[in-house]
This record gives C-alpha cells, structure tokens and sequence, in this order.
C-alpha cells in the first residue's frame, strides 16, 4: 500500500510547527513545575533538592517561553517577511529592467538569506539590461541618419504667409509666389485652402490649438509651431512647411488659455525631394517586393530537380549545387536591398515627439466625427516618436476596416510601454470580436490612405516608423484565449510598434515621501463591509474611481485646504485616461512656500479657481456609484470629510487603500510608499509628482494588486475590506499600549 504524499496545500509550515514545539515543550516543562511544587507541598519536611528542582524547573520553562519570544520576533516574523518581500519582487514588472532590492539592515541573522535574494534580483535586472543593450546596439545605426531633406530645406529661402483662423490670406511675400508658382493670383483676403490641399493644414492648426488650450505650449520644446508636409491642390507640387501660431493673450487676472487668432506659414518646395523619394520607393518596391515571387519559382524549380530522372548522379550534384548558390546569393542582395529601401525611407520622412493622449485624441475626434463608432483612450501615456497626421490616417482607416470587417462600434485604443526590454513603445487597438485575418490585414496594407498625399499606403506609414502591423486575440483572464460558444475570440487587438521619443520629458523630482508621512485615522479607515451584491463582485469586475489630492499641508484641523483634485476613472481593468477629473482650487488662504517644492502650485495659480463647496459636488458626481481608491486614503478623506457639509455632499461609497492593501501583501515591515511600491512593481508614468499622475501611478500599482490578492484568495470587494479592517484593528492595538 503507497504511503499518502504530502503537498505543499496540506504538509504544515515552519511557522506553526515551531510556536507548537516551543508551545508543547513550555507546558511540559510547567506542568513538571507544579506537579514538583504539588509534591513539595505534599511532602511533610521541606525537601531542599526537590524545592530547587522546582526552581529550576520553572526557570528553564520561563527561558524557554522568552527563548520562543526572540525566535519568532527576530527569526519568523523576519523570515515572513523576508518571503513577502521576495513575493512583491516576484510580481514585479518581468518586462522592465529595474531589479526590486530587499532593505538589509531589517533581517539581522538572516542577512545572508536578504542578500541572495538582491543578488538574484540584481543578476535579472542585468540580463534584462544587457537584452535591451544589445537591440539599442542592433538599431543605432539606423538613428544615423539624419534627415538630410530637412537640412537642406531649412537653408532654403522660403515663402511666408500670413493666414487668419479662416485661412485667409492677410500677408505673403514673393517668395511663396515663386514656390506655388502664382503671378499675382494669392491675392489678399483669398483662402489659402484654394491653393494648398486643406487636410494637413486643417490638421496642424488643430493640434497647435490643443496644445495652447491645455497650456502645453509654454514647455513644449516646439513652443506654438509645428511641421508638415502638404502639397498644393493641383497636385504638381509638394511642400514642406512649418505652422506658428500667433497668440492674443487673455486679459490681466483671466484664467482663460491664450486665443490663436491666426498663423504664420513658411513654406519650401520639397517637390524634387520627395518626388526622389516616391521614385526611390516605387524602384526599391519593384526591386524587392517584385522578386519575392521569382525567387519561390525558383527554389521550387530546384526542388523540382531532385526528382528529375534524366540527369546522371555527378552532373544532377553540380546542376543543384549551382542553381542553390544563385538562389542563396539572390535572396541575400534582396534582403539588402530591402533593408536599404527600409532605412532610406524611415531616414529621410519628417517625424517628431508626440505624446500619445494627443495622438489618441485626434485619432477620436476624426473617427467620432465621421461615423458613430466610439473610441476610448486607456492605459498610461507614454511619449512617441513619428508623424502625426500619418498615424491618425493610419489609425482612422484601420478602425474603419475593423469595423467593416468585425461590426464592432467602441474600441479602446492605449500606449503601452517598451515590454521584453525592448525600446518600441506599442499602439494596441482593441475592440470586442474576432482578430483580423493575416492576409485580410496585409491587403489592408497595400491599399492607399484616404486622404493620404502622394497615393500613400497605410503599409508606407508602418514603413516610415520602420514598423509593421498585426492583429490576435487577446488572453483572458484565466490565462487561455477568450472565447465564445461557437469558439471565436471575444476581445482581439490590433498592434502597431512605434519608435519611442527621441527627446523623452520627466518630471523634475519632488521630496513626496517625506512630505506625507502615513496618515492613520482609524474611524476614516475602519469601514463596515458592503453585504450586498456590490461587496460579493470581484474585484476586477468593479468601477473604481483613483484619486488624489494636493493641499496646502497636511493638518486640515488647524486650516490646511486642499488645493487640486485628480482623478482617473478604472473600469474592467482599464485605467480609462480619457476619463479624468483634474481641477485647481481657491484655498482662500496663502500657501506656505516651504510646501510648494512638493506639489509645485503657486498662489497664482489658484487664485480666482474654484473654491472647495464648489469642486466636491463636482467631484461627487465624478465619483457616483464608483469605489473610490487612494494611496494613504485616510489622509484624502480627512479632507473631503471636513468640508462635507460646507459643500452639501456626502462621501459615504467604499474606499480601499493601496497602503494598507501593500501592508496585507508585504507585511508592515516593508516600503509602502507609493514611489517605492511603483519601483518594486517597474510602474513608469509619464507626468509623475501631479496629483492626475500620481493617481495614474495609484491606477497601475492597484491593478497589479489585485492579481496579487487573488493569490492571496482575496477576491470580492468584502474581502478587501475585512483584510482592511483587521490591519487597522491592528494597528490602533499597537499604538494604544
């Protein structure tokens, strides 16, 4: 008969076997003591042995219950949380190349296990760095070239215009005339829309207007100018251009963005250019998609041969000896023509940095304008480097073929960042339905771009960015392809691979961790459970709204105010970017200017805002039916709650806190700040140290902890709230004695 195995679910752990052996061998020691005491009393002369050995009996039982004491205060609890740490490293990032670290100095004697456990990590960290050394290192020489066409252009004399947001003329110099080739036919007060093809144009002044209304203009490196490629409406001439804005600036104490009342437009004829290069195109094309087909013919043809009866054993080895060499020889020029043709394209196209929420934006606002599919912008933004108008035709004709294709009506459409120490930063469109065929996405390809200057191809604005396409279901949440009843995936994605910016922006780093300590408020953060429908759901099946806040200080009892309130809304696992509260209030008292290195709001920027009993109704819509989701909440709550009834609200939805669900995951030994969570987990955001980017950052962090607390079995919504509550049961215990 087999003797039962014992599984890692059923064999008992180290830290109950040990407090039970230390337990067990206390209690016989101690009933050993009394049952010698009881003897002592027993006996009628006072025995001085048996008085010692009571003695000493209850010494060695009292050595070891404080022998247990050290054991479990500095050997269990520490090797607990030495394995929670190691967990949280674990569940980090695997796609980045940032190593979590274990804090040394807390593990004592099992400072050698802590330290393995940094070396292993160091050891990933490095593999994963050497991968994305070595692709940067295989793709550097390609970011050799430098756009010689734009070179050239700059040094050219070019043509100036002066355009109203009507796009009538009001100035232009000889110089254009020359350039479109007019005698005298501009004419002041025409439309520059009769003489240069309106989509680039129309294009560039909407996204120079997007940037002035969101402010971006004063810290973009571009300032309120932007470049693009048009070409005049018959069709004979292409243009190089570049659009500035001219800005009326809003009355003194107006917090309204400066008006754009028109434009200055510098043109150069980049005719001869591009036309080489459409020429170069249509040559390279011929020359290496044209012979793909030859060469199949020709292998086959030699394959052929083997089976050819006719020829002797020697002369048959020479014959395919030497028909394989030219074929060998012939697929190697074309694999270097091709990669030539490649480069020379990607080199020469004109391209900037562009920040992704933008692109998405534009890419929305086309589609939505034309037809009544829906597209949400998710996920973190990230920075790009490409052209702008090309990939918003892109996109706008890959949703449309989509949608044709598959009837689905609302796509998300997110930025993902460089994954597989990879450098590509990715553009996934995603929609409800089966993914798109291989061959149906390749004929997609080679048609041309509605729109598109020059007959381009959606296949040449993949080349341009040295990129390519292609569609597949997505994985469901059980780790298998979604799918339906008749077996067709439910949710696929489109995926697009886009060069990162070439000049990445970070935010200049504030002192956040030593500015908000962890805020306990026990009555805030102790909270009854939902018992209802709403605390059965799982978690990943709720909609979560991510807040946080900026204040003056961090004491609302004695007149602290808050200042800014962000928010971004989460629902099924989507972090819905586009889907933002984000607003700047009046405290109505000076902010202290020790507190301004760590949110970087001025008096002048608040001032003439929105006061507070204003915002929190605002807010309170935001949040409506939503659990609401902050790092250190208690801190966040304290001031919404105070100023409840100034403003007719009540903030009275469930709340989770990352911090104390890092704490029911880590241990309350570990780093549960958000930068070192953030780290730990390889979370990057773009637009860090905002109160709208540090609840994107909250967003992400809280994402991954929910896979992480399904291992833990915390599932539904009650769950989190229960572990919750006991941490801060715990809590207030240890900060009573």
């Amino acid at each position: 008969m087999t003797a039962p195995k014992t599984t890692a679910a059923t064999a008992p752990s180290p830290r109950r076997i040990v407090p039970l052996a230390f337990r067990a061998a206390g209690l016989g020691l101690v009933a050993l003591s009394v049952g010698l005491a009881m003897a002592v009393r027993g006996s009628d002369a006072a025995d001085p042995l048996l008085t010692y050995a009571v003695a000493m009996t209850a010494a060695c039982a009292a050595a070891v219950w404080g022998l247990w004491l050290a054991v479990d205060r500095y050997l269990l609890r520490a090797a607990e949380t030495l394995s929670r740490e190691a967990g949280l490293i674990a569940h980090g990032n695997a796609e980045g190349a940032v190593g979590g670290r274990v804090p040394l100095a807390r593990y004592g004697d099992l400072l050698p296990i802590a330290r393995a456990v940094n070396d292993l990590s160091d050891k990933l960290a490095q593999v994963r760095r050497d991968i994305a050394r070595t692709v940067a290192d295989s793709t550097a020489k390609a970011e050799e070239q430098k756009t010689q066409l734009a070179a050239v252009l700059r040094d050219l004399h070019e043509g100036v215009l002066v355009c109203n947001t009507r796009h009538q003329i009001l100035l232009y110099n000889q110089t254009a005339l020359d350039i479109l080739h007019l005698t005298g036919e501009l004419g002041l007060g025409r439309s520059m829309l009769h003489f240069v093809v309106a989509e680039p144009l129309t294009h560039t002044l909407e996204r120079l207007s997007l940037r002035v209304r969101e402010g971006r203009h004063v810290n973009h490196e571009h300032g309120t100018t932007a470049q693009f490629v048009g070409a005049t409406t018959d069709g004979r001439i292409l243009l190089e251009g570049r659009m500035s804005a001219i800005l009326q600036e809003p009355e003194p104490g107006s917090d309204e963005p400066p008006a754009i009342t028109g434009y200055v437009l510098t043109l150069s004829d980049a005719t001869s250019e591009l036309a080489a290069l459409g020429q170069r195109d249509a040559l390279l094309r011929e020359a290496t998609e044209g012979f793909r087909a030859p060469i199949a013919n020709l292998r086959a043809a030699v394959e052929t041969l083997y089976d050819a009866p006719d020829l002797g054993p020697r002369d048959r080895a020479a014959f395919e000896s030497a028909m394989l060499d030219s074929c060998d020889s012939l697929s190697r020029r074309l694999e270097q023509v091709t990669a030539a043709y490649r480069s020379v394209v990607t080199g020469s196209w004109p391209m900037s940095d562009i920040h992704s929420n933008n692109l998405i934006g534009l890419v929305a606002h086309r589609v939505g304008s034309a037809s009544s599919v829906t597209v949400t912008l998710t996920g973190l933004p990230q920075w790009v480097h490409g052209d702008s108008h090309g990939l918003v035709l892109l996109f706008a004709y890959l949703i449309e073929k989509v949608h044709g294709l598959t009837g689905a009506a609302a796509f998300d459409l997110e930025a993902a960042g460089p994954q597989d120490g990879d450098r590509w930063v990715y553009l996934d469109l995603v929609w409800e339905g089966p993914a798109v065929p291989s061959a149906t996405l390749d004929g997609w390809l080679d048609r041309t771009l509605p729109g598109g200057l020059g007959g381009l191809s959606a296949g040449d604005v993949l080349q341009h960015h040295r990129s390519t396409a292609w569609s597949e279901p997505l994985p469901s949440a059980d780790g298998g392809a979604d799918g339906g009843a008749d077996g067709a995936a439910k949710r696929a994605r489109l995926r697009v691979p886009l060069p990162p910016a070439q000049s990445p922006r970070s935010a200049q780093p504030r002192p956040r961790a030593s500015a908000r300590p962890e805020f306990f408020d026990f009555g805030l953060l102790h909270q009854p459970l939902a018992t209802s429908e709403l605390g059965r759901t799982p978690l990943d099946r709720l909609h979560y709204v991510v807040f946080d806040t900026e204040t003056t200080g961090l004491s609302p009892s004695t007149g602290d105010e808050i200042i800014q309130i962000a928010a971004v809304r989460v629902v099924g696992g989507r972090i819905l970017t586009g889907e933002t509260f984000n607003t700047l209030v009046d405290p109505k008292r000076p902010i202290p200017p020790e507190s301004v290195p760590f949110h970087g709001i001025t008096d002048g920027m608040v001032t003439g805002k929105p006061t507070i009993d204003a915002v929190l109704p605002q807010f309170r819509g935001f949040v409506s039916g939503a659990v609401l989701v902050a790092h250190n909440a208690a801190f966040d709550l304290k001031f919404l709650k105070m100023k409840e009834r100034a403003a007719g609200v009540t903030f009275d939805c469930p709340v989770l806190d990352t911090m104390l669900l890092s704490r029911m995951l880590l241990g309350n030994d570990g780093d549960h700040t958000l930068d070192g969570i953030a780290e730990r987990l390889g979370i990057e955001v773009v637009d860090r140290h905002t109160a709208l980017g540090d609840s994107l950052v909250t967003a992400a962090v809280f994402l991954r902890m929910i896979e992480m607390l399904r291992d833990r079995d915390v599932r539904t919504l009650d769950d989190a709230i229960r572990g919750a509550n006991i941490l801060v049961e715990l809590a207030a215990r240890e900060r009573a004695f």
